[in-house]
């Protein structure tokens, strides 16, 4: 069941939003709290941009006269369920390419409701309308399917059809999320409602925590029932599914965030010492502290830990002095500020 749910356009720094304290409470982005032992689950589905799939069909110039068929399955628009189509034409020895690609363009087009649009000159270019990338194409001999990059394959005599550009099927852009939870803003005004919130535009990592809760019945504490609850929480990625772009997305969800600590198993907290600075060594991967009193002493780090300095990311492999360490990144980088991100195992 569907507990809570909460957009996030702005992340807070350090990862706050969703995070586990040290009596083991989980804060779910401030819509639910838990116990962090009675988590079950925690899934990250990350955006994935939309591509529409591309089948082109050729045939030999100069067919001899006769009758082709071929079959293209697709999906109604209007209803998203599966609808086939048969693509029938005749020609003879003297129609050019152009004149049977003309045939084929015509009949696919004529039905508004297919999910597969025709164009092309002397060859028939199959593209499949946004939000239905997968189709196929078959016939007698052989079929290719729109979500595979192909050679050439013989559909039926003197016909060929190549996927060029392979479909995609999309995630994470409000309309999906909205459909994929059937919100709408006039019945689903109490649980779903921050859904509004979901800007058109960008898309979102949708973060879903499963955790078990206790309600009460009746007038005795003892009457305990136990409920499986969610938490759908939806944070702001970019405008172009590639790279995240919201400040301190990261926090949440880069490789030393909260939220995927939590999914690791693991507690994740961050600070952002003021005034030490750290610098990585090229090539040796060694860490040095700087400018300042705090101390690979002082932040408690030790081997799995993280040190971010701007956009490098280094797990710390070993300490060995106060202010000297090494990790996981071998370019260098610069001295300066950073953040620390301590991951240990959840209180229980």
């Amino acid at each position: 069941m569907i507990h809570s749910v909460k957009v996030l356009n702005t992340v807070t720094a350090l990862g706050t939003d969703v995070s586990v304290d040290s009596s083991g409470i989980l804060n779910m982005a401030g819509v639910a709290t838990a116990d962090v032992y009675n988590v079950r689950n925690v899934a990250i589905n990350t955006p994935v941009a939309p591509v529409n799939g591309v089948i082109t069909i050729d045939y030999s110039s100069g067919t001899a006269t006769g009758t082709y068929s071929f079959n293209i399955n697709g999906f109604s628009k209007a209803t998203g369920l599966p609808k086939s189509m048969i693509v029938t034409y005749t020609t003879a020895a003297t129609t050019s390419a152009t004149l049977q690609s003309n045939q084929i363009r015509a009949i696919v087009n004529a039905d508004s409701d297919f999910s597969v649009v025709a164009t092309g000159t002397a060859t028939v270019v199959l593209t499949s309308a946004t939000g239905f990338p997968e189709f196929t194409v078959g016939g007698a001999l052989g079929s290719v399917n729109s979500l595979a990059t192909t050679s050439a394959v013989t559909i039926t005599t003197n016909i060929t059809a190549q996927c060029g550009t392979a479909g995609v099927i999309g995630a994470g852009t409000p309309a999906i999320l909205q459909s994929k939870y059937g919100y709408d803003a006039n019945s689903n005004s109490m649980t779903y409602s921050d859904m509004a919130n979901l800007t058109t535009g960008y898309y979102y990592t949708e973060v879903i925590i499963d955790w078990l809760g206790t309600g009460y019945s009746g007038s005795s504490a003892f009457k305990g029932e136990i409920s499986t609850n969610q938490t759908v929480i939806f944070v702001r990625f970019d405008t172009a599914a590639t790279t995240p772009s919201t400040t301190n997305y990261l926090d949440l969800l880069g490789t030393y965030g909260t939220v995927t600590a939590l999914q690791a198993g693991y507690r994740a907290v961050l600070s952002s010492p003021a005034t030490t600075t750290a610098a990585v060594t090229v090539t040796t991967g060694a860490i040095a502290l700087a400018s300042g009193a705090v101390t690979f002493a002082t932040l408690g780090a030790q081997a799995g830990d993280y040190i971010v300095i701007g956009t490098d990311i280094t797990k710390i492999t070993g300490v060995t002095g106060l202010t000297a360490g090494f990790g996981t990144l071998t370019t260098a980088a610069s001295a300066a500020t950073f953040k620390f991100a301590s991951w240990r195992n959840l209180p229980l």
